[in-house]
């Protein structure tokens, strides 16, 4: 005898979006990353239908190279959702700790020990790095692996490498809150490291970071892994 089941499902969701962005760009690529020049996008992307938010980006991005071969790269980040529905159980909060943002601070690197409530209910190092809205800064020195030591007289060698000297800082925070320096109390978090990119023969580039994140005890140095150009 066959028996049917209805089982119930989660909540459908239908979205209408429309986006408007303010773009510049005079930034040159290198072989892993941005060498020289600048860039901002300033971002507007309204959602309406079963809920309505607004996404608002700003993204500023300069480089500049003292030195032939050796970058100073920067860059002020805020994403963040705003309206009515910015903070709906349907919408994954946003989080930090990507590598592509503040490194160090991988989901995957978490576990119990990371968390002062024994029984787990709470993590205050994790539940610090999500928000719905979000500032971010990044800070590196960057130069190809092998051409300042003389190994090769190209720029890059027969592998493009480079090697970054990164700093990181990121705060997350939700409506009704604001960020530690804006006199609130969402804790801001940051790392410093070095990070390894490697172009994958034109097809990916491959960046190994090794971060020290500074707001988890305990916690020494990490090893993350990211399929990702520079910023």
């Amino acid at each position: 005898m066959d028996e049917t089941t209805d089982l119930q499902g989660g909540q459908s969701l239908h979205l209408g979006q429309a986006t408007g962005a303010l773009v510049y760009d005079t930034s040159m690529f290198g072989a892993t990353s941005p060498i020289r020049g600048q860039s901002y996008r300033l971002e507007v992307q309204p959602n309406v239908g079963t809920i309505r938010f607004t996404n608002l980006l700003a993204d500023y991005r300069r480089y500049f190279m003292p030195v032939q071969l050796y970058t100073v790269a920067g860059r002020v980040l805020h994403y963040g959702r705003y309206g009515r529905d910015s903070e709906n159980e349907l919408l994954f909060p946003l989080y930090i700790g990507y590598p592509q943002l503040v490194r160090g601070y991988d989901i995957g690197s978490f576990s119990a020990e990371d968390c002062e409530d024994p029984t787990g209910a709470t993590c205050p190092a994790f539940d610090r790095l999500i928000g719905s809205r979000m500032l971010v800064g990044n800070f590196e020195f960057r130069f190809p692996l092998l051409r300042p030591f003389g190994l090769n007289n190209n720029v890059y060698g027969p592998v493009p490498i480079e090697v970054a000297f990164f700093a990181d800082a990121g705060v997350a925070w939700n409506r009704g809150e604001k960020p530690e320096f804006f006199g609130g109390d969402r804790q801001a978090v940051s790392s410093a490291g070095i990070a390894l990119r490697v172009n994958a023969f034109g097809y990916a580039v491959v960046e190994l970071d090794f971060a020290r994140p500074f707001q988890r005890p305990g916690k020494g140095w990490t090893f993350q892994f990211s399929l990702s150009p520079g910023f």
